[in-house]
Formats: structure tokens, sequence, C-alpha cells
């Protein structure tokens, strides 16, 4: 019950690097497959994890203004 459930800066990095590392992965995979359903796929997972990241980094904006607002 003590526990805090929200989300802190420092996990949001942690997420944005680990999925950025997904992002290269799945772009390797785009540019090197040979097949179209494949790039395609994969094309709309690296776009999908893109809006991830930007949300996450948005999400990270929103905190550091929280704590801001919360120290004056």
């Amino acid at each position: 019950m003590g526990k805090d459930n929200r989300n802190t800066p420092t996990k949001l990095i942690l997420f944005c690097v680990l999925f950025t590392f997904i992002l290269i992965s799945e772009s390797f995979l785009v540019i090197t497959s040979p097949l179209l359903i494949v790039r395609v796929i994969n094309l709309v997972a690296v776009i999908g994890i893109s809006l991830i990241i930007g949300a996450f980094i948005r999400e990270i904006f929103i905190l550091k203004n929280g704590e801001k607002s919360k120290s004056k």
C-alpha cells in the first residue's frame, strides 16, 4: 500500500532507451528485408514505436513541469 505507482522520469527514460533500441532493430529489418509484406509490417511497427517514444518524452516533460510547480 505504501508503494508509489506513478511514472517516474527514470522509469520513462529507461523505457525510451529500450524502445529506441527496438526502433533501430526494426528500422534495420525494414531496410534489409527482401519481402514487401515484411517491410510493410515492420514499417508499421516502426511508426507505432515512434509514437510510443514520443508519448513517453511528452510524459517526462509533463512530470518535470509538475515537479517545478509543486516546488513553488
